[in-house]
């Protein structure tokens, strides 16, 4: 079955348009403003994370949200991260002056039992019970039909993503 996910197993730009329309639409709130990067990821890490500084200070912006190993990706022989969970965090902070950027890094979040999402440092120093589904057993649960929690996604993103897995079948 050919599905929409490339060999690298990231969304496409296309199909993260679309998701980025529905929750667009749910939120319903004037004083939101969206903006798409029409840009795929390529897993590069922390240089992709520099890149896409670069193309968002052309598109006029000022702040650049930059998440917990962004654009990381495996190593071809051990299988194991290549890029530290926080290189690109740091590299973009290193030099977000020179780029006339300034850095907001997200925090790794984790969704608990007893208190919903929480900072991941939150939950450790509680003792929480974690529950958490990486990128690639969710890609598995959506080429499976399987339910999504909804802690994990929101329905109406995983329904553009069941769409878009059939519209390639």
């Amino acid at each position: 079955m050919r599905a929409w996910f490339r060999l690298d197993d990231d969304i496409p730009g296309v199909v993260r348009y679309r998701t980025y329309e529905v929750l667009k639409a749910e939120a319903n709130n004037p004083r939101l403003r969206w903006a798409y990067l029409p840009y795929s990821m390529h897993m590069a890490g922390p240089r992709e994370a520099i890149q896409h500084m670069i193309i968002r200070k052309n598109y006029g912006c000022t702040h650049f949200i930059i998440g917990r190993d962004m654009a990381g990706c495996k190593s071809t022989l051990s299988g194991e991260d290549f890029y530290g969970a926080y290189d690109a965090q740091n590299l973009a902070k290193d030099n977000a002056a020179e780029l006339g950027m300034d850095t907001v890094p997200s925090l790794n979040i984790a969704y608990t039992q007893e208190k919903g999402y929480v900072t991941a440092d939150v939950a450790k120093a509680e003792g929480l019970t974690t529950l958490s589904l990486s990128g690639t057993k969710f890609r598995q649960m959506l080429r499976g039909g399987d339910d999504i929690p909804e802690w994990f996604a929101f329905k109406s993103v995983v329904q553009v993503l069941r769409e878009s897995v059939q519209t390639e079948a």
